[in-house]
């Protein structure tokens, strides 16, 4: 038996075969329409053209109950969709809820486009926001199930690079679109553009393989075996030796959790909600990600063509500093990626809430003394862009990623689909609250509004420091050990000898061999 590759250790992890990195890669492009679909309502609001064609006033009391409820109601919209992929996921799998959610995507893209008024846009939003929801929850998932314990965090991240990428995308075509003529092109085209990610993600999961633990999870081993043996191919172990142990521990870990009788989405809930340990972990996946949320990230996001404005950044460039902005959020996300696997959960949490509360304290000062007061100090303003731009890069190189490979990791199978969308309806709930309240809270309050969100980071950063524990370089199925589960069989034992892997291919019916 030749060494394999996954037995040494590397700052930066290295996937095993291009396949299982190209299907984490391709998924993303549900990441792509998040992204999109989130953070176009920031270059929409900064386009005058839209405001004229809805008769809205910019600045208006008016106004600014509109935009809070556009953003708010696609909130809602996420949690709706959340919700639903508890059952979705599990009755259709991974692959087709995701088809599912990209046919919704597209028909809430179209409705947005062809807007004529505010309750149809409102209606669009809903609908994208339900689609987004179980596409931003099932990425993750999905990358989480194919990729290997050591270059889980990069797999992941992933998600985190195309999310980044298609704030930016946003901004960057907003920007593009705002030297037309004066006029409904202006905001239509940038809305437009969100068909594209969720069609092509629709026409290429025709081409991934299923999640192999869904197909062991639905009794369909032969199919579950020759996707995983594809997945985890590698030169280095020709034998097959990591994808036989993984294998075999996922078989085992999903037998043992079938006995606990909770094959449909009440029986999950049910199980989830009256084991300690599971309570436990629906309590640090919502934490995670509704905590994320209150340090202020979507608001920082959705409302910088606003905060633009107060400091004396007027016409088209608010457009080209979104883009700018998010596109601050790649290099972040893609560092997180490399590195999370080597250094851990934890520490990026807490480095980041710590670095965010800072940030946010001088941004609160800058604004009380310079944006608030009608100040001409363009040194002082000058600060005020330059914090807001320093926001993405702690949160994208500390947060972004890692918010979503938490959840992701730390459910067992028997409970994945529902813990995941708990977890990820966390930050539905969250952004429901924050971008609803924040435009009055901002007209209102002004930087005071800056000093909750402190609060709350600094309250989350706490939190994770005295109750996540680290999960780097667990498999999925040794997750329990941690929370205090029985676990059938570690990886190390599942790696075994010569002799388990005789074993193991034994117990394998005959499959397709490639």
């Amino acid at each position: 038996m030749q060494p394999d590759q996954a037995t040494k250790k590397y700052i930066v992890p290295r996937p095993r075969n291009l396949y299982n990195f190209t299907v984490a890669l391709f998924v993303a492009f549900g990441s792509l329409s998040y992204g999109y679909a989130s953070s176009i309502s920031a270059a929409t609001i900064g386009t005058p053209a839209w405001y004229d064609y809805m008769n809205l006033v910019d600045g208006s009391s008016y106004a600014n109950s509109i935009i809070g409820v556009i953003n708010c109601i696609y909130s809602v919209g996420g949690v709706l969709g959340c919700i639903a992929n508890m059952w979705l996921a599990e009755y259709f799998g991974r692959k087709r809820t995701i088809q599912i959610s990209c046919t919704i995507a597209v028909i809430g893209a179209a409705i947005m486009t062809s807007s004529q008024n505010i309750p149809q846009f409102v209606i669009a939003r809903v609908i994208m926001g339900f689609a987004i929801g179980i596409l931003v929850t099932l990425v993750p998932l999905y990358q989480s199930e194919v990729s290997p314990a050591e270059s889980r965090g990069l797999m992941i991240g992933l998600h985190g690079v195309l999310i980044g990428f298609s704030y930016s995308l946003t901004g960057f075509v907003s920007y593009g679109c705002s030297f037309a003529s004066y006029g409904q092109f202006q905001w239509r085209f940038p809305l437009a553009v969100q068909m594209i990610w969720p069609l092509i993600l629709f026409v290429g999961m025709f081409f991934l393989p299923y999640s192999p633990r869904w197909l062991l999870a639905q009794g369909r081993e032969d199919e579950a075996w020759v996707t995983i043996k594809r997945l985890h191919q590698n030169k280095s172990d020709p034998e097959d030796t990591y994808a036989m142990a993984e294998f075999r521990q996922m078989r085992e870990q999903i037998a043992y959790e079938r006995r606990q009788n909770a094959t449909t989405f009440f029986g999950q809930a049910k199980l989830a909600w009256s084991r300690p340990s599971y309570r436990k972990r629906l309590y640090l996946g919502f934490l995670v990600q509704a905590g994320n949320q209150f340090t202020g990230a979507l608001v920082v996001n959705n409302y910088q063509t606003t905060f633009y404005n107060g400091l004396g950044i007027t016409g088209r460039l608010p457009l080209l500093l979104v883009g700018c902005f998010n596109f601050v959020t790649v290099p972040g996300n893609l560092t997180n990626g490399l590195l999370i696997d080597h250094i851990g959960r934890r520490p990026f949490i807490i480095t980041g809430c710590t670095a965010l509360c800072i940030i946010l304290s001088v941004e609160a000062a800058l604004s009380a003394q310079f944006a608030e007061t009608g100040s001409t100090n363009k040194v002082g303003l000058g600060f005020g862009v330059a914090f807001i731009f320093l926001f993405p890069v702690f949160y994208s190189l500390c947060l972004d990623a890692t918010m979503y490979l938490v959840p992701a990791e730390i459910f067992p199978m028997i409970i994945r689909s529902f813990g995941i969308s708990w977890s990820i309806m966390g930050q539905w709930v969250a952004t429901t609250i924050l971008l609803g309240a924040a435009p009055t809270a901002f007209q209102n309050i002004g930087h005071n509004f800056w000093i909750v969100l402190i609060i709350c980071g600094a309250i989350y950063g706490i939190l994770v420091y005295f109750f996540l524990p680290e999960t780097k370089g667990k498999t999925l199925e040794e997750m329990g050990v941690l929370f205090g589960d029985p676990v059938e069989l570690t990886f190390e034992l599942a790696m075994g000898s010569e002799k388990t892997q005789m074993e193991l291919i034994e117990n394998i019916e005959e499959v397709p061999q490639k």
